[in-house]
Parts: C-alpha cells; sequence; structure tokens
C-alpha cells in the first residue's frame, strides 16, 4: 500500500474533557505516516497543555497553531490549510478512530481510485460507552438506511443516485456523515474550496453535497470512528437554539444537482423559479416523460 502522508486535522476549542482519548486513538493507529494540525480556538481551559504534552510524547510532527476564533468552519479549514498532507483526516476533539482507521480508510480510496471515503461509526457517550438505544440513537444511528441506502458492503454514491434515493431525508438530513467520518485528499479540498464558514449547523452536509458535484463519495461498512454524543457538542447547542439552515441544502439541491434529484421536486423548483420559461425549461430538463 501506498504510505503518503496524512494530515490530521484538529480544530480545538475548550476541548480538555475528551481531547486525551482522541489523541490517544492517533497514537495507536496502524498507519504510520502521519503528522498532526491542531488549530486552537484560543481555548481557556487545559486543552493547550495537554496537545504540548502529546507532542512530547510522539514520534511524528505535531503543530499547534493559534487561531482567532471566527466560528467553526474557519477553525477547520484553518487545520487543514495548516497541513501538508496528501490525505486529510478530520478528527473532533471529542471523537475517537479504531487503530485500523486510516490504513483501512486509505486502502479504500487507492482500491477504487476515489478521492474521498467515509466510514460508518459507533455512537459513545460522555463515559466512552457504546450508546445502543434512545430517540437520538434511534434517528441518527444509521446516516444512510432512512434515504433508501443499506450500506451491507462497501458502496460508491454517484449524485445520480440520488434519483432512487428519498428525497424528504437526504434534503433534510446529512445522509454522509460528520466530518471526523471521513477521509479525503488535498486534490479534492483544492478543487472544492473551504468549508462555509457563514453556516454553523449543516457545514458538513453542505461541503459533501459540493464533493458529489465532483466527485464519488466511497462509503465503508465498517464502523472506524466513535462519534461521541453528547450535551455541550455543537450540533445539540444548535439544535436547542432552534438553529434552521434547511434552505441551504435545498438551494443547493436545486442547482448543483438539480438533474439528479427527484423529478417531481425537480419540476416544481423549475416552474416556480422560471414561470414565464416553463415549456422551454420543462422540455429541456424532459421532466415530463
Amino acid at each position: 500500500m501506498e504510505d503518503k502522508l496524512i494530515s490530521i486535522c484538529i480544530p480545538t476549542y475548550n476541548g480538555e474533557k475528551y481531547l486525551q482519548e482522541s489523541l490517544d486513538s492517533i497514537k495507536q493507529q496502524t498507519y504510520k505516516n502521519i503528522e498532526v494540525i491542531i488549530s486552537d480556538d484560543q481555548s481557556k481551559d487545559r486543552t493547550l497543555e495537554i496537545c504540548e504534552q502529546f507532542k512530547r510524547e510522539v514520534n511524528f510532527p505535531v503543530h499547534i497553531h493559534s487561531h482567532i476564533p471566527s466560528g467553526i468552519g474557519a477553525n477547520w479549514n484553518n487545520s487543514i490549510e495548516k497541513s501538508n498532507g496528501f490525505y486529510v483526516k478530520i478528527l473532533f476533539q471529542d471523537d475517537v478512530m479504531v487503530p485500523e482507521c486510516l490504513e483501512s480508510m486509505v486502502q479504500h480510496l487507492i482500491n477504487h481510485k476515489l478521492e474521498i471515503v467515509v466510514s460508518k461509526r459507533k455512537i459513545i457517550d460522555q463515559n466512552s460507552n457504546e450508546i445502543t438505544e434512545g430517540s437520538w440513537y434511534e434517528n441518527f444511528n444509521d446516516l444512510q438506511k432512512p434515504a433508501g441506502m443499506e450500506i451491507n458492503k462497501f458502496v460508491i454514491l454517484k449524485r445520480k443516485n440520488l434519483r432512487t434515493l428519498n428525497f424528504e431525508r437526504y434534503s433534510i438530513d446529512n445522509i454522509i456523515g460528520e466530518p471526523c467520518v471521513s477521509l479525503f485528499t488535498r486534490k479534492l479540498y483544492s478543487r472544492v474550496g473551504p468549508f462555509n464558514i457563514k453556516s454553523k449547523q449543516i457545514l458538513d452536509y453542505e461541503y459533501w453535497l459540493r464533493v458529489l458535484a465532483f466527485y464519488d463519495i466511497g462509503i465503508i461498512p465498517e464502523k472506524l470512528m466513535k462519534f461521541r454524543h453528547h450535551d455541550e457538542q455543537a450540533s445539540n447547542v444548535n439544535t436547542q437554539s432552534k438553529l434552521y439552515e434547511g434552505d441551504i441544502i435545498l438551494n443547493l439541491l436545486y442547482t448543483k444537482h438539480i438533474l439528479y434529484i427527484d423529478r417531481k421536486k425537480a419540476k416544481y423548483y423549475l416552474v416556480k423559479k422560471y414561470p414565464l420559461l416553463r415549456k422551454l425549461i420543462l422540455l429541456r430538463y424532459k421532466i415530463f416523460p
């Protein structure tokens, strides 16, 4: 297997509670050609102390950068832009990689000639115990199945597949996964561009839909990540504050993927947006059989 450098990019902010476990999972990786890029949003707890100690303990490069807080997306982007690797792996301060995570992801990228893969993940709680029940688990444990994808083996998602999936589901919910379940190439990031810093809640899913306009996305059935669900994580805070950004996803689907989504939804959008050109547009996009 190729042994190209992987940049593990960790955006941090007041992460002392779970950060050590996340960093320990890096030490346990079977893939060894790595660097760690930490972008810290001026933490006020022991985050930097933990990072500095980690840097002293390991024999691979660890670069720690201070970042002026300007939203979570800006911190994600800064960690990536400070990195040097051929591959990019985002790792949040409260999530954990299984030991074979990097090796397996790289192998799938190479074998299938892809620029990005994502994996399934286990859900853990604030005590690192696996969650296997509850309303949140029932809704979000399997992100792909409710949209119509059964991931029992390696699957390559192409944007033409969107037409066969449940539009009502993928137009609202992230069916790809959190950033931590992904591994992608620097080539992809250079072409797609940075995460949307104006978004607070769905910037990861918005990014995956932008990616899908250029590249297929491989989905690995094995659970190579442990995603921590707890009350303090940003997604929970945003949900409790009733932050809504669904229009961003709809607009992206209707502009970047109009030829590949549900035909009835596409027709409704086109007729509503271009009433004077109704017949011409419907003919052009073959909305009617």
